[in-house]
């Protein structure tokens, strides 16, 4: 099971966030968009811990994030759907400065307009298919799920996750869906919510970080699954599905000049 520092959960959360919405900021039949202007290099000594951050004023800064992660970003993919993708690509980092050329993008446009730049810069082709991949489901455990549904109606913070060490994950005002994308990057598999659980929880999920079976439990810590059952009234399964992929074509490891 890989195990994400904070910094990365941080990042990749926001991502995931904001490409919950991917489809709801284009038309079938409207223009793909582009920033306005945008920098792409490779990442420094001296470039920001891994993290993306959108800005008013339709900017967006991403630091220190590696190709695939940007390409995942770009597409909201989870765990486990990217294909192809040649070795070595996650060595290098980049950042990215860029500016729509709307004040307020719409949720999922900054992603849109990646696309275009990952396909300029680093001549990004790819093409989607439906594959069989194993993929885990998260489902309500016999007994009912442990959580309880806030009375607030105030929606989840810029970092609604935050892990105080590799078997501790800390959640506010976080939904199961949001749940279920976290413990994908987890588990390096689709997690799909199925739980049919609304409303929006607090929760501190414990588990050993080395164990990756439900049997294999160390210390005073269950692993994962178990932890889920116990602590939270969730549990997954394992099923194999057909599955949207994102296969790589080809890309570039170094961007064009801006």
């Amino acid at each position: 099971m890989s195990q994400l520092p904070d910094s990365r959960l941080t990042a990749w959360l926001i991502g995931a966030l904001i490409c919950s919405g991917l489809s709801s900021g284009i038309g079938a039949q409207d223009p793909v968009p582009a920033f306005e202007v945008a920098t792409v290099k490779a990442s420094s000594t001296v470039s920001p811990p891994m993290s993306i951050q959108p800005l008013p004023g339709g900017r967006l800064e991403i630091w220190n994030y590696p190709l695939p992660r940007l390409i995942e970003w770009a597409y909201g993919l989870d765990e486990g759907r990217l294909i192809n993708l040649p070795k070595g690509f996650e060595a290098v980092r980049y950042d990215v400065i860029a500016k729509s050329p709307e004040p307020e993008p719409k949720r999922g446009r900054m992603q849109l307009m990646m696309r275009g730049l990952l396909a300029d810069r680093f001549k990004l082709a790819i093409h989607h298919e439906t594959r069989e991949l194993v993929v885990y489901t998260l489902l309500t455990d016999t007994g009912g799920a442990k959580v309880v549904v806030l009375k607030t109606a105030e929606p989840a913070g810029p970092n609604p996750f935050r892990m105080t060490d590799a078997g501790t994950l800390i959640g506010t005002r976080v939904t199961a869906d949001m749940l279920a994308n976290v413990l994908s990057n987890q588990l390096g598999r689709p997690v799909r919510n199925m739980t049919e659980f609304t409303g929006r929880f607090d929760f501190t999920l414990r588990w050993a970080p080395d164990a990756q079976q439900e049997a294999a439990e160390t210390g005073d810590r269950p692993s994962l699954l178990t932890a889920l059952r116990e602590q939270l009234g969730f549990r997954l399964e394992a099923r194999r599905t057909p599955t949207d992929v994102v296969v790589v074509d080809h890309v570039e490891r170094m961007p064009t000049q801006n």
